[in-house]
C-alpha cells in the first residue's frame, strides 16, 4: 500500500499542468513521511528482534564442544539418519505436511530458547513474490509488518517442514537466521513424522562442513535421488544475476541490523547444533 501511495503522488503530480517547486517539495515530504510510517511499523513489528539476547545467551552453552572433530562426527551421524529415514519419509512424500505434528515438535523448541508467550503460526499464505523467490532461490520469508509466512512454490516436500518451521521461528521473534535454522532442525528432529524428522537431518547436514566427494554407497538411492531433484529444480529456476543482487542486497541488511556476519550467519547454526547439548526430549537445556 504505502509503494501505491507513493506511486499515486507521483502520477498526481506529473499530470499537474504547471509544476512549482512547492509542489515538488510537497511531494518529497508525502513521500518521506510514507517511508517513515513504514520504518517505524517496522522497527516496532520486528527490527527490534534483533537487539534480542542471543540462544546461547539463554540455553546451557559449551564453545568447547565447537571443533572440527565433533562437526566430523555430528555429519556422520546426519547421514545415517538419512540413510535410516529415507525409505519410511519418501514412503510418505505425496502426503500433505501435517501442521499439527510440526507445531507441537516446534512450540516446546522456542518456548526453552526462550519465549514465554504462545506465538500465533500457521499454514504459509501464497505471494505475489513467488516468480521472485524462485528466480533467487529464496526459499521463504515473513512479511516484516503483518508477520505473514510464504514460502516458494517449489519447495520439495522433504524441504517444506523444514523451511516453514523456520519461519515460525522468526515469527517467534528469533530474528537471527542461525537460531531460526536451530530451531527449525531441533523441532524436524524431535517430531514423530519420519518425513519431518528426515527434513530435518537432511537440511542440517547441508549446513555442516563437507567432503571434496562422496563415495555413491554412503548414501542410499533416495538420498541421490533427492539432491539430483534440487539441482534440476534449481537449474530450472535461478537467475543467477538476479539471485546475487538479492542475496548481496540481503547481507548488507543484516549487517546493518547486527548480524556482522551477514548471509555467512545461517551456516553459523553448525556452532549451536555442536555447542548446545539436548536433553532426553531433544530440547536444549535451559541455563
Amino acid at each position: 500500500m504505502g509503494i501505491a501511495a507513493i506511486v499515486w503522488r507521483v502520477v498526481v503530480f506529473a499530470r499537474r499542468p504547471q509544476r512549482r517547486i512547492a509542489h515538488a517539495v510537497q511531494l518529497a515530504l508525502t513521500c518521506a513521511a510514507i517511508a517513515g510510517v513504514y520504518a517505524a511499523w517496522f522497527e516496532l513489528s520486528w527490527g527490534w528482534n534483533y537487539a534480542r539476547a542471543p540462544v546461547e545467551a539463554r540455553v546451557r552453552f559449551d564453545p568447547a564442544r565447537v571443533t572440527p572433530a565433533s562437526a566430523v562426527a555430528l555429519r556422520g551421524r546426519a547421514m545415517a539418519e538419512m540413510n535410516e529415514l529415507a525409505a519410511t519419509a519418501h514412503a510418505r512424500a505425496a502426503e500433505p505436511l501435517d501442521l499439527s505434528a510440526l507445531y507441537a515438535a516446534w512450540l516446546p523448541a522456542v518456548q526453552r530458547a526462550g519465549d514465554d508467550w504462545m506465538p500465533a503460526v500457521g499454514a504459509a499464505k501464497p505471494t505475489i513474490s513467488d516468480p521472485f523467490m524462485l528466480a533467487t532461490g529464496t526459499s521463504g520469508f515473513i512479511n516484516p509488518l503483518t508477520l505473514n509466512v510464504a514460502l516458494a512454490s517449489d519447495l520439495l516436500w522433504f524441504e517444506r517442514p523444514f523451511d516453514l518451521a523456520h519461519e515460525w521461528s522468526h515469527d517467534a521473534a528469533y530474528a537471527r537466521e542461525d537460531e531460526a535454522n536451530y530451531l527449525a532442525i531441533l523441532t524436524c528432529m524431535r517430531s514423530a513424522d519420519p518425513a519431518i524428522q528426515y527434513s530435518g537431518w537432511f537440511e542440517l547436514f547441508l549446513y555442516l562442513p563437507q567432503k571434496a566427494r562422496y563415495a555413491h554407497r554412503e548414501f542410499v538411492p533416495l538420498i541421490w535421488q533427492d539432491f539430483a531433484a534440487i539441482r534440476k529444480r534449481d537449474a530450472r529456476h535461478i537467475n543467477v544475476m538476479l539471485a546475487h543482487w538479492s542475496w548481496r542486497t540481503y547481507n548488507a541488511y543484516l549487517k546493518s541490523n547486527r548480524i556482522s556476519s551477514g548471509i555467512a550467519n545461517y551456516d553459523e547454526v553448525t556452532r549451536l547444533m555442536l555447542g548446545a547439548p539436548l536433553d532426553a526430549s531433544g530440547l536444549p537445556i535451559a541455563r
